[in-house]
């Protein structure tokens, strides 16, 4: 059976074992028999699906208390001081012990801020002690602070928490360094992960949080969601696609690095000027699937299927379950999705780290529930340590809570130390790699130069085809927005058809149309994102280039199922005694939908002849297999490639063959080649350069030749292995 058929089989079984779960917990009764009880059963569960669950706010009793508040107090109680105590003997003999534990670690222009940071822990562990003995603080000490407890709705230990986040954070880039291996590896992690939990401890009110609505049934539902999505992106990992390319194996290399003890700075930049955090994130794929293409892709395999779950989730905080279960299962199966799932590359990662973000901004602010606001502003900070398209979401949110000021201004008046809070956690979590690249522009600048059209595309083009600059950049923005539903992709993945096949491209200019007629806050924080795309397509090269839409997929997603979503409860309506139709029409045509994705992904793009990174990426994977696989280790491998390709151009041979070591051979052979070794050689031949074959035959005549070709026949490469 056809893998992508044995999946649809298992979500339709999924599907209905939910369904029937559902009955189960709906009706509180054994089997359904009887039509009154059925009519009743699917009421309820139409009902259950369509009901909006992301508005509930806190009750009375857990919202923040009102203005004015009561007076300061004049003095504390020993009581009240002593968790504010704790924090700052414990925080500030951290912060003191390991900053004085980098201190010969780093660069000597740095010791003054260590130093600093040590005085500062010495300070605050010292206040600590006294106010043990003797818990009187300055008067301005506790007005300042029973203001900013009232404003945050915090205690007194949380907001020196806080307090001590940013210290850490810098603690941990100090403690970096800027090369790949890090000063003080150890302080600089324990520093960024202790930065991270005084933020977490600091802002969540724990005392009376309101729990978040999800039950039992629909965790066990979205945790099969999981695994389907994880079925379908992190199995058969070195067939769908079967080629391994240059970028992948680059990116392979650092992670590689990180596992073996090479690598260990992950506050800094790595290959291609991106973050090396998400390397070392790949790393642990690596170190438990080895050197292989599966440890290579299976972190963003992971990823791709955290973000089903979390489309669930966005569409049920804005919208209802309904929403997000179809947005979701359009996710689950789109074939762009999979794709940027199953490659080794951090593109997926952004989609991941943008849908929790507006998740949970959204669901903070309609409930007012501070975890919300702690995990977007977790997730914004997250994000920026993968692919660069998240650089924008920050300037996206604050243009968003611009708007929210203008047109929910009561609210926003409730919900602005909720918003500080957010900004604050997400720049204290950034901030390693933002003192970084503070000081190191250039690499901050190296992805965005790399395809923007103002270094020379912009001139070029306009030479070219005669318009101006400004025209050239709407056609590029026409391009970009044309690639969601009618101009096929290109660069990275470019199997002929655009974003959206034809079901959920249509869905999804409804769902805009839709949108623009229901125009609030909420679509306003799914069009910011669709209208950012836009206007950076336009000034960047080769629009639409497809892996600069692994980030968009999952809001395109959302707003193509809400006319879906729209249906069924008008069609709910106007027959409300027929809901198990209504539910397995919609069922079957979502079936349609994500099967067509499904088939064309892994029947008509990769079995029509489509192969990721082209020829030379062909080549180079094919190499590095026999490579791997060649029972003699540690030869010496002299490649007949250039100028079409050398042996280390595509990052795919290094990668997969570590152990061999490679040596091209750039002038064309002319005579037999004479070399020092006799013997464990290999060579390899391009087809354009197999006329130099027999030289290095006549001088070793003792080896065998093997010769590989493609699907079409025509010859890849040609093997002369020397015993």
């Amino acid at each position: 059976m056809p893998i992508e058929l044995f999946y649809l089989l298992l979500l339709l079984v999924l599907l209905v074992a939910v369904l029937w779960w559902q009955v189960r917990r709906l009706t509180n009764r054994g089997p359904i028999y009887h039509t009154a009880e059925s009519t009743m059963f699917w009421a309820k569960a139409m009902n259950w699906l369509l009901t909006p669950v992301g508005s509930r706010s806190l009750t009375p009793s857990r919202r923040r208390p009102t203005r004015p508040w009561p007076p300061a107090p004049t003095e504390l109680s020993p009581g009240a001081m002593r968790p504010t105590v704790t924090v700052l003997l414990i925080g500030g003999l951290l912060l003191a012990v390991l900053a004085q534990m980098s201190y010969r670690s780093v660069f000597r222009v740095w010791q003054p801020w260590l130093t600093g940071l040590t005085v500062l822990g010495g300070l605050f562990f010292v206040l600590g002690g006294i106010w043990t003995l003797r818990p009187r603080p300055p008067r301005f000490l506790i007005k300042l602070t029973w203001w900013l407890t009232h404003f945050f709705h915090l205690a007194g230990w949380q907001l020196t928490l806080l307090t001590l986040a940013p210290l850490f954070a810098w603690l941990a880039r100090l403690a970096a360094g800027n090369s790949l291996q890090a000063l003080n590896p150890g302080v600089a992690i324990l520093a960024w992960f202790l930065a991270v939990t005084c933020l977490v401890l600091g802002s969540y009110r724990w005392w009376q949080e309101a729990t978040f609505s999800l039950t039992r049934r629909e965790g066990v539902g979205l945790l099969l969601l999981f695994l389907l999505a994880l079925g379908l992106r992190g199995t058969l990992l070195s067939q769908y696609p079967s080629t391994l390319s240059g970028d992948e194996g680059s990116a392979g290399l650092m992670a590689a690095g990180f596992r073996n003890g090479n690598f260990n700075n992950i506050f800094t930049v790595g290959w291609f000027s991106f973050p090396t955090f998400y390397y070392w994130v790949q790393g642990w794929g690596v170190l438990l699937l080895g050197q292989t293409i599966e440890g290579l892709r299976i972190s963003s395999a992971v990823a791709g299927a955290l973000t089903v779950v979390a489309v669930y989730g966005l569409g049920r905080v804005m919208f209802n379950r309904l929403l997000g279960f179809v947005a979701a299962a359009l996710l689950l199966a789109c074939h762009h999705h999979i794709q940027f799932s199953r490659i080794g590359l951090n593109n997926i990662w952004d989609g991941l780290f943008l849908t929790i973000a507006l998740a949970a901004l959204w669901h903070g602010w309609q409930s007012g529930r501070r975890g919300a606001f702690l995990l977007c502003g977790l997730a914004v900070g997250l994000g920026q340590y993968f692919y660069v398209s998240l650089r924008v979401l920050p300037l996206l949110l604050l243009l968003w809570v611009g708007c929210a000021f203008l047109f929910q201004r009561d609210r926003f008046r409730q919900r602005w130390p909720d918003l500080l809070l957010t900004g604050y956690i997400a720049l204290v979590v950034y901030l390693p790699m933002l003192l970084y690249f503070s000081t190191h522009l250039q690499e901050f600048n190296a992805p965005m130069q790399r395809v923007t059209i103002f270094e020379w595309w912009l001139e070029a083009e306009q030479l070219k085809t005669g318009q101006s600059a400004a025209a050239i950049v709407l056609e590029q923005m026409s391009l970009t927005a044309r690639g969601f539903t009618h101009i096929p992709l290109r660069h990275w993945y470019d199997p002929g058809v655009p974003l959206l096949l034809a079901g959920p491209a249509a869905l999804f200019l409804l769902g805009l149309v839709w949108s623009l007629l229901r125009f609030d806050l909420r679509y306003l924080l799914l069009w910011l994102p669709l209208l950012a795309h836009i206007v950076l397509g336009g000034i960047s090269q080769d629009a639409p280039a497809s892996q600069r839409y692994a980030w968009i997929v999952p809001i395109t997603l959302v707003i193509a199922a809400i006319p879906l979503t729209r249906t069924i409860g008008w069609l709910h309506r106007a027959w409300p005694r027929r809901e198990k139709w209504v539910i397995g029409f919609a069922a079957a045509f979502l079936l349609w939908l994500m099967g067509t994705d499904l088939h064309y992904y892994f029947f008509r793009a990769y079995q029509s002849g489509y192969i990721l990174g082209g020829i030379n990426t062909e080549a180079a994977t094919e190499i590095a297999h026999y490579l791997r696989n060649h029972p003699e280790q540690g030869q010496l491998v002299y490649f007949f490639g250039f100028p079409r390709m050398g042996y280390t151009s595509h990052s795919t041979i290094p990668y997969l063959a570590p152990q061999m070591h490679g040596v091209d051979i750039l002038d064309p052979l002319t005579a037999p080649l004479e070399l020092p070794s006799q013997e464990n050689l290999i060579f390899i031949f391009l087809p354009e350069r197999l006329n130099e074959y027999p030289f290095v035959r006549a001088t070793f005549p003792k080896g065998t030749d093997l010769s590989f070709f493609r699907a079409n026949g025509d010859l890849l490469f040609t093997v002369y292995d020397v015993p």
